[in-house]
């Protein structure tokens, strides 16, 4: 392998972790807007999934059951954390597969030499 030209991850992996930042970012504004309305009124102000998907302009399914519907009823903030959290750990995930198969190559070209 030339050091050179694969020095770094795969753009892919980054840009995996780049989408997960975002969503914890996002649950994080949520999260720090809930504690600033609970601290000031002393409620936990309820901004369902759903709610925040109608404003953004994206359909919602008009099926009131199942899976999806009870995702979209979850706080935004929890949701958005979540998804955050699954996303950037793939792409955690992506980087230190990439490193080990560099590491094993490396380790494997090492062998051959000696």
């Amino acid at each position: 392998m030339d050091e050179e030209t694969d020095s770094g991850a795969p753009l892919i992996a980054l840009i995996v972790l780049f989408i997960g930042a975002a969503f914890i970012t996002v649950g994080a504004v949520f999260l720090t807007y809930g504690l600033y309305v609970l601290i000031r009124t002393g409620t936990w102000p309820h901004y369902p999934l759903g709610k925040l998907v109608a404003e953004v302009g994206f359909p919602l399914p008009q099926s009131g059951q199942g899976p999806l519907a009870w995702i979209l009823a979850q706080s935004a903030c929890v949701v958005l954390l979540s998804i955050g959290a699954l996303i950037t750990g793939g792409g955690a995930w992506l980087i230190a597969r990439y490193h080990r198969r560099r590491r094993f190559a490396a380790a494997a070209a090492d062998a051959a030499t000696v």
